[in-house]
């Protein structure tokens, strides 16, 4: 008997079109498929007209708050729920378990028959106590049902993974989920395979800083920016790349900065990791920390701030340094002691790959993820199915 489940697995955005989805995703559907038999990937994202609308509904001069609004607003969540159901009850494929990648909608929404996992990094209750983060776009009756169907789709789900403990602690905490229903996997790094680490000379008088953040407040680029003219007074050859859509304000200190645009081309980002000598990001709200691995990967001591989940990707003293959340002056100070001490770089941007290595790639997330996927269909299998199948997995 065929004892691995054949997975539906979710998610709003396309993993094939979307180089966003690609990016951070396509690595880790690799690896979930070299395990389990894929039915399918399905884009959640509403399409056609259906589109248009929610577009036109949630409209607002502000691009960053239309764009929140856009896939967080209740008729969207609905729709998004709708749709999804409605393709796995037209689905020709075998569907043993669903996996939903976040939860933007509800899979199991007219579908209760068939068990669910869902996998997330944040909650709407963490995003609402950052609210100058700008990524709860709701008034107070609005955020309320908001929560409500997520926590449905959450209470529904057989169990539910996480990137990170700040994310299970809210599911706990803030939801009412039991601690034995939430399991902190992690995620991986974004990259196919690991890259070839580039030499950095020691003696180098002018050491380049990186920060990759597409959005500048939410990633605290104002504060970095404060932070590096005050450390180049002790050390004035260094330099800032800062790869951001911005905007920019206006009398922001910019000397020594380069301002680059995001870019989806990834030899691109594979260039400023290996032109920079540590990574800095001082996010206001960051939900897991993406190119903090990224940077890892490349041998980069990194700087991350406290009261995030950055906080499990960088071990303070010994991969990189954690300051308090906006505060301009301890992030001044982190960056010079990184400054003046190339070979603490190096020990610390060592141990940064080391830690990648054993346990921040997709493979490791999936190793963690296999037994949940196994015992939640195991569980959802009739007594003599389960007997059988317990057995085959033993042999």
């Amino acid at each position: 008997m065929e004892d691995r489940p054949h997975i539906f697995a979710t998610l709003v955005g396309n993993i094939q079109s979307n180089p966003g989805n690609r990016i951070k995703f396509g690595a880790f559907f690799k690896a979930l498929a070299d395990r389990f038999p894929l039915a399918e990937v399905y884009d959640a994202e509403l399409d056609g007209l259906a589109r248009w609308v929610n577009a036109f509904q949630v409209f607002t001069p502000d691009m960053r708050l239309w764009r929140e609004r856009f896939y967080k607003n209740l008729s969207a969540f609905r729709q998004r729920s709708q749709k999804v159901a409605t393709a796995i009850e037209r689905s020709g494929f075998r569907i043993d378990l669903i996996l939903q990648i976040g939860v933007l909608f509800d899979a199991r929404w007219y579908q209760p028959q068939i068990p669910s996992l869902i996998y997330t990094d944040y909650t709407a209750q963490l995003s609402a106590r950052r609210p100058e983060a700008g990524r709860s776009p709701f008034n107070e009756y609005q955020r309320q049902r908001w929560i409500a169907l997520e926590s449905r789709a959450l209470q529904r789900a057989a169990h539910i993974c996480t990137w990170s403990d700040l994310a299970r602690n809210s599911l706990i905490s803030d939801y009412g989920l039991p601690s034995e229903r939430v399991t902190t996997i992690g995620g991986g790094v974004n990259f196919e395979r690991l890259p070839q680490l580039p030499q950095r000379p020691l003696d180098d008088r002018s050491p380049t800083t990186l920060f990759i953040g597409k959005d500048f407040h939410r990633k605290g680029g104002d504060v970095l920016l404060l932070a590096f003219a005050e450390a180049r007074k002790v050390c004035p050859q260094a330099r800032l790349i800062l790869v951001t859509a911005g905007p920019v304000p206006p009398g922001l200190p910019l000397e020594n900065v380069e301002i680059v645009e995001p870019v989806w081309q990834r030899s691109a980002i594979h260039d400023f990791y290996r032109q920079a000598d540590l990574f800095v990001l001082p996010s206001r709200l960051e939900t897991w920390g993406d190119v903090l691995l990224e940077a890892m990967a490349y041998a980069l001591p990194c700087i991350g701030v406290e009261g995030q989940a950055m906080e499990e990707i960088i071990e303070d003293q010994r991969t990189g340094l954690i300051v308090p959340a906006e505060d301009a002056n301890a992030l001044s100070a982190a960056m010079v002691r990184l400054f003046q001490q190339p070979q603490l770089r190096q020990q610390w941007g060592q141990a940064a790959r080391r830690r990648i290595e054993t346990g921040f790639t997709w493979n490791h997330v999936v190793d963690r993820l296999t037994p949940i996927i196994q015992s939640v269909y195991l569980s959802s299998l009739p007594q003599e199915r389960r007997s059988v199948s317990r057995g085959a997995q033993t042999q």
